[in-house]
This record gives structure tokens, sequence and C-alpha cells, in this order.
């Protein structure tokens, strides 16, 4: 009796081996389609002139790589000889805050301020340097130097909005994936405001989304093509997982990538003999059954 209840708990004491062996990876599914240039044209036109105010800036962090943290305003690196901003009395590692009336978070904050500016534009700068701040006025002067920055195209958002953000008069939406947030936003589509706080840059509106958290509520001061703003409330991407990896041991795995270019499946794996090997890169698929009978279909890629 006792011998053959030990054989009919086998199978299961086995199952349970194999199922404690198991394992499985998830990792997020970010896809953003890249914009088409026909649509860069038209939703992000040519400033055609830049400020030049004689700062290099970078993003206001901590420095620390243990403690990474990013606080508001940005943190000037370097400064020009005899340029408005030293004129001014802006010294390097100061932090400018505000610009124009504008809270600046990213250095594409203030290029984006300083493009379009047409003649001498005296602005006012809020500025911190140690534990005080205070305001300084500063002449910009047209096309006088370089312009801080190259050209940004766009900043994809794969972790809020699942969408592509550039910079013309605040943020444009240049491409979205079809099941995320933004998905009913036309492209095109320029945000002003975030919360009714102002948005100048593509890059200053995803920092500001990716400081906030996954599924929280936002809302969104679009400009219509009338140029009346109008709101729009959306919930941000939540912690939405893909399986990467799964496998039971012998009997099956399972991998892919998170953004679903490559994948494979394995049945019956006896590390020197396998019942089913699949594989697919791209629009390639690879068979292989026990390892004898190998075929592939599609079109293979080569990479660069």
């Amino acid at each position: 009796m006792a011998l053959s209840l030990t054989a009919s708990l086998r199978p299961l004491l086995t199952l349970g081996l194999l199922g404690a062996a198991a394992s499985c990876q998830y990792a997020p599914e970010r896809t953003i389609p890249d914009p088409l240039p026909e649509t860069l044209e038209w939703a992000l036109p040519d400033s055609g002139t830049s400020g030049f105010l004689g700062v290099e800036v970078r993003e206001n962090d901590s420095g620390s790589l243990e403690s990474l943290s990013f606080d508001p305003g940005v943190r000037v690196h370097t400064v020009t000889e005899r340029s408005p901003a030293a004129e001014a009395g802006i010294q390097t590692d100061d932090v400018l805050l505000e610009f124009n009336g504008q809270e600046l978070a990213v250095p594409e904050d203030l290029q984006a301020l300083l493009d379009g500016f047409e003649g001498e534009a005296p602005v006012t700068a809020k500025v911190q340097r140690g534990d005080t701040a205070f305001e300084v006025k500063v002449t910009v002067e047209p096309g006088a130097g370089p312009a801080m920055l190259p050209d940004e195209l766009f900043v994809l958002d794969t972790a809020r909005t699942l969408g592509a953000w550039g910079t013309a008069d605040g943020a444009v939406l240049v491409a979205r994936n079809s099941k995320g947030p933004v998905r009913d936003l036309p492209v095109g589509t320029r945000v002003v405001a975030l919360n009714d706080e102002p948005i100048v840059s593509g890059r200053g509106l995803v920092r500001r989304l990716v400081a906030m958290e996954p599924g929280a509520k936002v809302s969104l001061t679009l400009e219509g093509d009338d140029g009346e703003p109008r709101v729009r409330t959306i919930g941000l991407l939540g912690e939405g997982r893909r399986v990467t990896r799964a496998s039971v041991p012998i009997l099956t795995t399972y991998t892919a990538t998170a953004d679903r270019s490559r994948t494979s499946f394995v049945l019956l794996d006896l590390y020197v003999i396998s019942l089913l090997r699949y594989s697919r890169e791209g629009g390639e698929k690879r068979f292989s059954v026990l390892r004898f009978f190998q075929w592939n279909t599609g079109v293979g890629e080569l990479d660069e």
C-alpha cells in the first residue's frame, strides 16, 4: 500500500520540482513609432533665429551617482566673457531658476526661450547662488553667437505617455503609440501647460512627466487650431509588463526582447537535442525539429 502511494505521488513531486525551478522574467513594453519626416517639417518649423545669452548650462542634478536627484532650474557650466550673461553678473555654478517669467527644468527649456529673439530684448532672470535667490536684468542679443545645443528633433517618452515630443512654442506631439495615453491626440498637438504650469520644450514636458507617479491623472493645456487653449485630462502609463523570459527546465523555454523584435521558443530541450526550436528576428523566422530538420522563412536582415 505504501509503495503504491509513493508511486502515485511521484509524478506530482516531479511536477512540483519543475514548477519550483521554473522562472519568469518581465520587462516594460515601450514601443513608439518613428515620426514621419513630413510630420516633422510642418509640426516643428525652423525658429529662424536664436538669441545669444552667453552661457552653457546643464541639468541641475545632485552630482552623486549614489543619490542622484534633479532639482529645479539649470546649472551654469560656463559663461562667455563680455557676453550678456557676464555683463548681468551671472557666474559659473549659478542656477537659473526662471528666464523671462518661465520656470526652467532642462537646458532645452532655455534654448526654446532664446529661439526666435529678434533685436536686443531685455528680460529678467531668476538666479540662485548658494542659498540665495535673486533677479538680474539681462539683454539678449540676436544671433551674436552659436546656439547652446544642437538641433533636437524630438524626445521619446517611453515611461508615461508613449509619445515623441518636439519643441515649437511648447511641446509638440510628433508620434505616439496607438495604445498609449495620448493615442487620441492628433499628431501636431501642441501642449503649452502641464497641470497649469507652462511648458516651453518637449524635453521639459518629458522631464516633468517622468517625475510623476505612474498612472497619475494630469491635465494638459492644448493650443487649438483657433489659438484658443483647451484642457485635456489623461492618465499616465502605469507599470505595465510583458513576459521576456519564461522557462520550465527541460520542458520549455521562451525568451523575447521588450520591443518584440526578437523571440525564441524551445520545446523539450535535452541540451544535446530538442524536439522543436523556433526563433524570430525581425521578419525572419527559423525552425528546427530534432536539430536535423531546419528551415527559414521571411526576409533575413543583416545588422550593420
